[in-house]
């Protein structure tokens, strides 16, 4: 009778420490385990992102037109320059980068003169259909897809029939350049409209009392006011009118982004060339994302990017 009781409380005393031992493996599991599967799955996700941008800055260093395969690629074919130095020495992309830069940074100024004393209007004034003003912009960003296309084939006819009565509207990067700040107005605005909502009202108060303009108001009060805001806005913009290709392309502007297009559609492809073409298509965007970190970073902080 004694050697059963003992048994049973050498039982119990055993279950009761595999409980234990459960319940602290579940818990260590529960915690570092959701740690490390969060960290397997963020090494994955930047694997596939980075994966592109390694492949083809290898392409670009290797010798010849050829596609890098296998690592064992770099030793066989060996390392180059050459590949850049064409790039950087061909008259179209040469004129392809300063009309690329022309669209850009006149999309820049168009954008922030327009945008500014929009978003400026939409935070500080009430007016009849300012909510429905803003939601239409709201709708509008968010759209893309089959009626993007549509819009910009219904836009290409557009300016097609204006070209045909003698407005230079194809080819003209001035014309390219107003169309991205369209584009780009709807969310924009709400971005900005965001930031000034969180700007004192007594700093146009004090300005308007001492006799500034409502244009002094926005470009010399609020406008520095709101540096981050604004170089996002920039930034946005900037973007728009490099990345893009689609649309020069119906609308007959060589930029970088369109020449860059065309050198891949042919029947022969030097992928040497191409790849080296679009490493320097990418530095200047790397660049701004290097520098506007902090500014994105502040902008996030205030609201601007609640949009």
């Amino acid at each position: 009778m004694a050697e059963q009781r003992k048994t049973s409380r050498e039982e119990i005393s055993s279950t009761k420490s595999l409980e234990v031992f459960s319940q602290g493996l579940g818990f260590l599991l529960s915690r570092y385990g959701a740690r490390i599967l969060l960290t397997v799955f963020a090494i994955l996700i930047v694997s596939i992102l980075v994966y592109p941008f390694v492949f083809a800055v290898l392409t670009s260093f290797i010798k010849g037109q050829v596609i890098i395969t296998s690592i064992d690629d770099l030793f066989r074919y060996g390392l180059t320059l050459e590949h850049y130095v064409r790039a950087v020495s061909e008259e179209g992309f040469i004129n392809a980068l300063f009309t690329s830069l022309l669209v850009a940074f006149t999309t820049i100024i168009i954008a922030v003169l327009v945008i500014t004393p929009a978003a400026y209007g939409f935070s500080r004034f009430k007016f009849w259909g300012r909510d429905t003003i803003l939601f239409m912009y709201l709708l509008l960003s968010q759209v893309g897809g089959g009626f993007g296309i549509a819009a910009v084939i219904a836009l290409y006819v557009f300016l097609l029939k204006l070209h045909t009565m003698g407005i230079p509207t194809l080819g003209n990067p001035f014309i390219l350049s107003l169309i991205y700040v369209a584009g780009a107005v709807p969310f924009q605005t709400w971005l900005l409209k965001s930031y000034f909502d969180n700007l004192p009202k007594e700093l146009d108060e004090a300005a308007f009392i001492d006799g500034a303009s409502w244009g002094q108001i926005v470009f010399k009060i609020v406008l520095p006011s709101s540096k981050p805001a604004m170089i996002i806005v920039a930034l946005f913009a900037f973007m728009s009118a490099w990345g893009e290709f689609i649309t020069a392309d119906f609308l007959r502007v060589k930029t970088l982004a369109a020449y860059i297009y065309e050198t891949a559609t042919g029947q022969t492809i030097y992928w040497g060339d191409f790849a080296a073409r679009t490493i320097l298509f990418a530095i200047p965007v790397i660049i701004l994302y290097a520098v506007a970190q902090k500014y994105i970073g502040e902008a996030m902080r205030y609201g601007a990017l609640k949009a």
